[in-house]
């Protein structure tokens, strides 16, 4: 039986119960609080929301992120088309 293997790009969300979250496939952290993680995730921006918040493991050169407190939203942004095509319709 064959397997199959996600290329390490891959991304990948678990969230356990709103209280506990782990991520792959994280570029960076653009911020955070105990009210907000700020993620860019495949060269997109991902909000997290929640309360009492925290990162409590990060690893960049894997891409991996864990998070608890209470998650209450999670925002992916819409990459925007480029100005001149919203412009030139």
């Amino acid at each position: 039986m064959q397997e199959n293997i996600l290329p390490q790009t891959a991304e990948k969300l678990e969230l356990w119960g709103r209280k506990r979250l782990s991520m792959t496939g994280v570029e960076a952290v653009d911020g955070f609080s105990e009210q907000a993680i700020n993620l860019t995730v495949g060269g997109v921006k991902v909000r997290i929301t929640g309360e009492k918040l925290k990162i409590t493991a990060y690893n960049k050169a894997t891409g991996s992120l864990a998070a608890e407190g209470t998650v209450t939203e999670i925002r992916y942004q819409q990459k925007s088309a480029p100005i001149f095509k919203r412009i030139f319709k």
